[in-house]
């Protein structure tokens, strides 16, 4: 289910139309790429409710989510935050998070990483 979304172009941008690109479905979450780059990589995630995101962490990559509908629930370290849509939340790489949709409402994110090979890229050079 988890798939790449399609863009316009326009010129050198790529845009994307988010509510074309969201997905549900009954057993678990939908992620689909936006887009990746030898840079930069989006993906926007679709949660109906109940649904999660196993706690994880990120070795090398920071990360930002936008909370684009509904509120999504969020361990981040250890502390506990409901972010509604509109809200945006960055922390910094090795730190554990998950997001999960505890409303009665969809939830949708999207999240921006900077693409581990140029992190490692960077340090090797």
């Amino acid at each position: 289910m988890d798939e790449t979304a399609v863009a316009s172009v326009m010129g050198v941008a790529q845009v994307f139309d988010l509510h074309a690109v969201k997905a549900f479905a009954p057993d678990k979450r939908v992620r689909r790429m936006l887009f990746k780059t030898d840079q930069l990589w989006s993906e926007i995630a679709c949660y109906e409710p109940g649904q999660s995101t196993v706690m994880h962490q990120h070795p090398k990559e920071e990360e930002a989510i936008f909370v684009l509908e509904g509120t999504a629930t969020m361990s981040i370290d250890g502390r506990e935050v409901a972010l509604p849509a509109g809200s945006i939340v960055h922390f910094p790489n090795k730190v554990l998070h998950d997001v999960r949709n505890l409303g009665t409402e969809r939830c949708v994110i999207m999240f921006l990483k900077v693409n581990p090979k140029v992190l490692k890229e960077g340090r090797d050079g």
